[in-house]
């Protein structure tokens, strides 16, 4: 690699999540910059064992795991992008409902071992006090990287949320079911290939697309049930790249 040349880091839960991002990002991103994807297979922000106490030392040792796989340098990431599904990490228990699902039928089985499902204001679950623990830990690691900026000592970080999944935002779907994210991944990388700014356009468009700060994004997606809508803030980190 070019000595010129710099890594912007995603780190993101799933391959669909790259599948759908990474060619169209790639054609936004600077030529003089690289864009890479590290794919965690899950959400570490709802892993067992994980907390806001040890969440740094986990999303180093994914980007040590990044570095040594492609034989990089910690020197040549010019900054991480964190991508994360919300799933309504925020709301309050009581719109957290018991319902007998079949996990065989569950829209979220990629992610997680108990039945759940979501709309725009509950979740339903067969056990309620698992999600309730699992938003719990999930919003307090969440509020903890959403001020942060710095991870693996000095790499400048960011957090940028989709509500309440990937694909929720781009496709209007919040319960697509796992085997068919990769069919939702493709379409909409053949959409946006040929035309990446009209991507950026997508990406902006006032139904979902949160303005404000940084912080205020979040603050606001914190708020009642909003973590279970259709909202997203990765329209903040778009319009930064131009001046990266």
């Amino acid at each position: 690699m070019g000595e010129s040349k710099k890594i912007v880091l995603f780190i993101v839960e799933g391959v669909t999540d790259k599948n759908s991002l990474a060619l169209i990002l790639s054609k936004i991103i600077e030529n003089d910059k690289i864009v890479r994807f590290k794919i965690i297979n899950g959400d570490m922000t709802a892993e067992n064992g994980v907390n806001a106490s040890n969440i740094y030392t986990k999303i180093t040792n994914y980007i040590k795991e990044f570095i040594v796989s492609n034989v990089y340098k910690k020197s040549d990431i010019l900054n991480v992008i964190h991508l994360v599904d919300m799933d309504g990490a925020f709301i309050k228990d009581d719109l957290i409902i018991q319902k007998d699902i079949d996990s065989s039928n569950s829209n979220d089985t990629r992610k997680y071992n108990h039945s759940i499902e979501y709309n725009t204001e509950n979740i339903y679950a067969k056990n309620v006090s698992n999600i309730k623990s699992r938003n719990k830990q999930k919003s307090q690691i969440l509020s903890k990287l959403a001020a942060t900026d710095t991870v693996y000592g000095d790499l400048p970080y960011g957090i940028y949320f989709f509500s309440s999944n990937l694909e929720h935002v781009m496709h209007n779907k919040q319960g697509v079911l796992a085997y068919e994210k990769s069919k939702y991944a493709h379409e909409f990388e053949d959409k946006f290939a040929e035309s990446p700014f009209s991507f950026v356009e997508f990406m902006n468009n006032p139904e979902f697309a949160l303005t404000g700060d940084y912080k205020d994004t979040w603050d606001f997606i914190k708020k009642d049930a909003n973590s279970l809508k259709r909202y997203t803030n990765f329209n903040i980190y778009l319009s930064t790249i131009k001046t990266e």
